[in-house]
């Protein structure tokens, strides 16, 4: 009977083992199964965000960046967040065994900037607005005056057609004439006007012929820097492109 009691004893503990051991595996397997596992990582590092302070980006993973084991750290809402952002274009990583993890941020590049009530609004190309600035410390697009938009936040669209308009022709450019654009002046009776970063007055007027005219602008800007023409103004407003030289 003794023997039979042990053998039961030892039968119900290896029971109990092997149910430890059954839903133990069934966590970890629960964990991988719906979220980025890390259990031994020591450093993360973010990359590419310029718009989206570290810091920012610390708290909204809830971690300090050399905090150790992240076992519990739920990865998976954190990247589901990061990529809601309106600023943010593109999310990936870069996990090097054991203890290294890279966050790669590719962040949503503006295509102009427009003045409202509550700052300088970045929008996209299809007029949502991404963030709100105070101030424009570094601009990396140009700016639409003639139009100021009232109580605007993230993720509004401007519904403006002049301010569409003007940004369908920004698109219609390529990189690197678009770069040397610094304001786009939307106004009513004269229609749309642009100003190079070297202050020369490009006149669209009406904003029709959008792709030529946006042709002309690259082909005309281009000649002007490999010709070095002094010119101070151009007028697209009609067929024919008519050019003012500086005096």
């Amino acid at each position: 009977m003794g023997s039979t009691g042990r053998h039961r004893k030892r039968s119900r503990w290896f029971f109990e083992w092997m149910l430890f051991i059954t839903v133990a595996i069934g966590i970890v397997f629960w964990q991988c199964l719906t979220r980025p596992v890390y259990p031994f990582l020591q450093t993360v590092t973010v990359v590419g965000n310029q718009k989206i302070a570290t810091e920012e980006i610390h708290k909204m993973a809830g971690y300090s960046s050399n905090q150790g084991s992240l076992w519990f750290w739920d990865a998976k809402r954190f990247f589901d967040t990061l990529r809601d952002d309106l600023r943010v274009a593109e999310v990936s990583t870069i996990y090097e065994w054991p203890a290294s993890l890279t966050i790669l941020i590719s962040e949503r590049r503006s295509l102009a900037y427009l003045a409202s009530r509550h700052g300088f609004l970045d929008i996209d190309s299809t007029g949502m607005v991404t963030s709100i600035s105070r101030n424009l410390k570094r601009m990396e697009a140009p700016i639409i005056t003639g139009y100021k938009a009232g109580r605007v936040y993230p993720g509004n669209r401007i519904v403006e057609p002049g301010v569409h308009g003007a940004l369908e022709y920004l698109l219609a450019l390529n990189k690197e004439t678009r770069d040397k654009i610094s304001e786009v002046n939307l106004h009513p009776k004269r229609g749309v006007m642009i100003v190079t970063t070297d202050n020369i007055k490009i006149q669209l007027g009406e904003l029709d012929r959008i792709r030529e005219k946006a042709r002309l602008t690259q082909d005309i800007l281009q000649e002007i820097v490999e010709k070095r023409i002094p010119v101070e103004s151009i007028d697209l407003a009609h067929e024919k492109p008519v050019l003012k030289f500086k005096q």
